[in-house]
């Protein structure tokens, strides 16, 4: 069974930088919650930390109510002047002590839906001019925050979301490669990864090659799911730029047995948000079905031969040919 979740952002008014009060008007949170209820194949949604909710209580009924779980804990990282210097590796030691704390609290929210994660994208980690940093000293900053997290609750996992830019020109924690050198380089079984696909392709990655090998060293703990043209994090309309390369991670994810968590995490600030969310949704399901139809084990075969033009034949008659 699939876990598919959303945030609520294609509901939101969708602003950036050169419209911040957006390109419509946004409506409010428990509306949201509604709007999301009403896309068909979501199975739930995540929390954000600080918590929006009235209280507990009422998320749990909420989600009782709909079926839904809670796939992901998402702790503030950004949306404060005081943290422009970083959450995690922030210079200064009161303001990342705030956020270790605010992460502790997000573990304990996690703890009480089980099943779910909490996600570590450290927006602001990273900087923007040469000779702007101390780079080593940065980093055990981070290791030193990662470990004390991981350490506090080993009944729940956190998950490394690495994105290559933006806010900052660079971010400390960048691609697949260096996620994963964390994670086993401090050892914590609880500490893993999350590939967003839209950040491992504006990376130069390949997603599948990144959800595969995190994956072999069982540090996949989440998949994010959007597009773009592999220069910006433009959070399209999911599957509907690069379909090759999506379909190739879905057939690694298959072949690998993930039954963990996929977000949706797109940004349609000029379109319809609740027809791109179903788009979608429905995506992911279509890609899904398209992998059962793939003859793995000739595929494999293929594989350890190199018959690569043999392979893409296959692919293209189980894919393409076979929807006409």
């Amino acid at each position: 069974m699939i876990k598919l979740e959303s945030n609520g952002a294609p509901f939101s008014s969708c602003s950036d930088r050169f419209n911040q009060t957006g390109y419509r008007k946004g409506i409010g949170l428990l509306e949201t919650f509604e709007r999301l209820h009403e896309i068909k194949g979501l199975n739930g949604t995540g929390l954000m930390c600080p918590l929006e909710y009235e209280s507990l209580d009422y998320v749990r009924a909420r989600y009782a109510a709909y079926g839904w779980q809670v796939g992901t804990v998402c702790p503030d990282t950004y949306m404060s002047p005081e943290w422009g210097d970083g959450s995690l590796m922030n210079r200064d030691s009161g303001i990342r002590r705030h956020q270790i704390d605010l992460f502790k609290q997000s573990m304990d929210l996690a703890a009480e839906f089980p099943g779910s994660d909490v996600l570590l994208w450290l927006a602001n980690d990273g900087y923007d001019y040469p000779f702007e940093d101390d780079y080593a000293r940065r980093w055990d900053l981070l290791m030193d925050a990662l470990s004390e997290l991981a350490e506090y609750r080993s009944d729940v996992r956190l998950s490394l979301e690495y994105k290559m830019k933006e806010p900052r020109t660079h971010q400390y924690v960048s691609n697949y490669g260096k996620a994963l050198f964390i994670c086993e380089k401090l050892k914590y079984d609880n500490l893993g990864v999350v590939v967003d696909i839209g950040h491992s392709l504006f990376a130069g990655e390949n997603p599948a090659e990144a959800v595969a090998i995190t994956g072999k060293y069982n540090r996949l703990f989440h998949v994010h799911l959007n597009d773009n043209y592999r220069s910006w994090d433009d959070d399209l309309i999911f599957g509907s730029i690069h379909f090759w390369e999506t379909l190739e991670m879905f057939y690694v994810l298959k072949n690998m047995n993930y039954d963990g968590w996929m977000s949706l995490d797109i940004w349609p600030a000029r379109g319809d948000g609740f027809k791109a969310l179903q788009e979608s949704v429905d995506r992911v399901y279509m890609f899904a079905d398209i992998v059962e139809k793939l003859p793995h084990s000739e595929i494999a075969r293929m594989q350890a031969k190199n018959e690569t033009a043999d392979i893409l034949k296959i692919v293209r008659q189980h894919s393409i040919n076979s929807a006409l």
